[in-house]
């Protein structure tokens, strides 16, 4: 189950204002959802060669670097962001 999206909103606000540890919050708010997410949905022959964990601290490094141009578009909510950047670097179903 993802974070409630009204308090990843606030973490965002925190973001934005540019307090230093609120990124880290917001990824230790949703490191588990991703893994989850990661996890159920990941190929086979992936999952063989790969633990879902190495996955997710790709994809939040990924996160951390991409930041200020999602904060700059936010085309879509952070929940559903993360999820897409997701299956774009690993081809996960989603």
């Amino acid at each position: 189950m993802w974070p409630k999206s009204e308090n990843t909103e606030q973490l965002l606000a925190h973001v934005r204002a540019g307090e230093s540890d609120a990124v880290g919050k917001l990824l230790d708010r949703h490191r588990e959802a991703v893994r989850r997410m990661i996890d159920l949905r990941m190929d086979p022959v992936l999952k063989r060669r790969v633990d879902a964990s190495d996955l997710v601290q790709d994809v939040l490094l990924k996160e951390i670097s991409s930041m200020d141009s999602f904060l700059d578009e936010q085309i879509m909510p952070f929940k559903l962001w993360l999820r897409r950047m997701a299956k774009d670097m690993y081809h996960i179903k989603i």
